[in-house]
Formats: C-alpha cells, sequence, structure tokens
C-alpha cells in the first residue's frame, strides 16, 4: 500500500501580504513630484483608499501601510504643486494679456 506524500509543516508565521494600492500610490506621488504634477491627485486617492482598507481589516496581515503613507502624503504635496502650478501659469499669462492690452490703448 503507497502512503499519501508528506506535506510541510504549516509555518509557525503568519502570512504577509503587500498591498498592491499601497506600492502604487508611493509610485505615483514620487512620480507626481518629479515629472507629472497632475499624478498626485490620483496617488492621494489611492493610498488613503489603501489606509482605509489596511486599517479596516488588520487580520489580512498587509505588510506596507507605510507605502500607503507615503504615496498619499507625496500625493498631497504633489496636488499642491500642482494647483500652485496652474496659478502661477495662469497669473503670469493674465500679466501678459493685461499689459498687452494696457499698451495697445496708450
Amino acid at each position: 500500500m503507497t502512503q499519501p506524500p508528506q506535506l510541510p509543516p504549516p509555518s509557525p508565521f503568519p502570512v504577509q501580504r503587500s498591498h498592491g494600492n499601497a506600492t502604487a500610490a508611493m509610485v505615483l506621488g514620487i512620480v507626481g513630484l518629479t515629472l507629472v504634477p497632475g499624478v498626485g491627485i490620483v496617488a492621494w486617492v489611492l493610498g488613503a483608499k489603501a489606509l482605509e482598507e489596511i486599517d479596516a481589516h488588520p487580520e489580512a496581515g498587509w505588510t506596507n501601510r507605510d507605502h500607503a503613507k507615503v504615496g498619499k502624503i507625496t500625493g498631497i504635496v504633489g496636488t499642491v504643486y500642482f494647483v500652485g502650478l496652474v496659478l502661477f501659469v495662469c497669473c503670469y499669462f493674465g500679466f501678459l494679456i493685461s499689459m498687452v492690452g494696457w499698451s495697445s490703448t496708450s
């Protein structure tokens, strides 16, 4: 009679998983700060959602809560930077248009 194959003993440590949205938020936050300023909004939303999911289900064993936090923070900073950049460009072109209009009336 043949015996069934022997299974390895279970691991004494709980299985830890990484949250995909947390890593994506961190990467998008860094990209939003360096290359594409508008991406910070997406990083902010993904980081906030990942933090909510990680905090709501601690038994799931998510390992990268810090990635979600970094993604959310860099998303906020990237969004503020993007809004400031848009305001600067609008003010700059508004000033140029007003100067052209002022010089043409003189």
